[in-house]
Parts: C-alpha cells; sequence; structure tokens
C-alpha cells in the first residue's frame, strides 16, 4: 500500500490561486504541477477527492475553463493533457457530472440552498439530468439515501445482516449465544 502524500493547504490554495492566475507563465507553471502530482502522486489527488471534494472540483473547473477559453493555445493543450492525467488518477470518480450554477457557472453541490460564489438560489434553477426529492423538490443526488435537505428516506436502506462480536460469523437476531464460538449476544432479562 503505497504512503499517501496529501496535498497540504499551502500547495492547494497555491495551485488554485496559479490557476486563476492573469499571468501565463503561472498558468502553466500550476498546469504542470497538476500533471505531475497526477503522474507522481496519483493517491494524493484521490485522497484530496475524499476529504475535500469542493477544492477537488474547484480545481478541475479552473482547468476545463483554461482548456475551453484561454486564448493560448500551448495553454489550452497543457489543460487538456492536465485533464486527461487527472481523469486517469481518480478513475471512474472523475465521469461524474459536476453540476455548475447557471447564474456564474461555479461548481456547486446539491445540498446547497444558494450558489457559494453569487448567491443565486439553486433550486430555482433547471437541470434536466438532476432528480428532484419526492418530499421537499430539492435536488438530489443519486447516491444519496437520505434527502440532505429534509432527510426523507430515498431508497431503502441494504439490509444488514448480524454478526457475531466474537468470531464474526453471521448470526439469527433472535439467538441469545453465538452457536459458533459460545458469545452471549444478549443479556438475559430478569
Amino acid at each position: 500500500m503505497p504512503t499517501i502524500i496529501p496535498i497540504n493547504e499551502e500547495e492547494k490554495m497555491s495551485i488554485i490561486a496559479g490557476l486563476r492566475s492573469n499571468v501565463p507563465a503561472t498558468k502553466l507553471i500550476t498546469l504542470k504541477k497538476v500533471a505531475d502530482i497526477a503522474d507522481m502522486r496519483p493517491e494524493s489527488l484521490q485522497y484530496m477527492d475524499m476529504i475535500d471534494k469542493r477544492s477537488m472540483q474547484e480545481i478541475i473547473s479552473s482547468i476545463e475553463r483554461i482548456a475551453q477559453l484561454d486564448q493560448d493555445d500551448v495553454l489550452r493543450r497543457e489543460a487538456m493533457i492536465s485533464l486527461e492525467k487527472i481523469k486517469k488518477a481518480l478513475g471512474t470518480k472523475f465521469i461524474l457530472d459536476l453540476i455548475s450554477c447557471k447564474n456564474c457557472g461555479e461548481v456547486i453541490d446539491l445540498g446547497w440552498d444558494y450558489c457559494t460564489n453569487c448567491g443565486a438560489n439553486i433550486n430555482e434553477m433547471e437541470y434536466d439530468d438532476v432528480k428532484k426529492c419526492s418530499n421537499c423538490k430539492k435536488y438530489i443526488s443519486d447516491e444519496w439515501i437520505y434527502c440532505a435537505h429534509c432527510g426523507h428516506l430515498l431508497k431503502d436502506m441494504p439490509e444488514q445482516t448480524l454478526v457475531c462480536p466474537s468470531c464474526k460469523r453471521e448470526v439469527d437476531p433472535s439467538w441469545m449465544v453465538c452457536p459458533y464460538c459460545g458469545y452471549r449476544l444478549k443479556k438475559v432479562k430478569k
């Protein structure tokens, strides 16, 4: 198992600031840095995607913006290379579409009610591919079991099997004692 060297706050902020910079050389160096991290430390990007999804989405959307809108061909090409390397590092997680604010284009989270950049009400925006909660009518993620807005049950919970704490074998909920190892599962009521 590889040792994960996480991207620290200073490095993360440096990447975000470099991608937002108006200086082409700074953008180019930052894009190369992100590509190097994706090549040499892909687990760092995976860890960041798990721990700080917001920053990871901000980095990806900034690189996408450079790839699509920048006037410099070299920067656009380098941005595409960086995106491919990030895609390879994150695997199938990268395929998930990022939802962006219809007002300002900033990446948003479906659990929010308002865009953190411009303050627009997310629930008043129209997204064709995103489902809404049947209870509160706010946008929800397909991965959610409960609605983050109102707590409504969206999916049936997978049935959990009970296991003996001692031998880790499956046990019946009605058993008082594990028949495999003799561990007392329930206390006797007096």
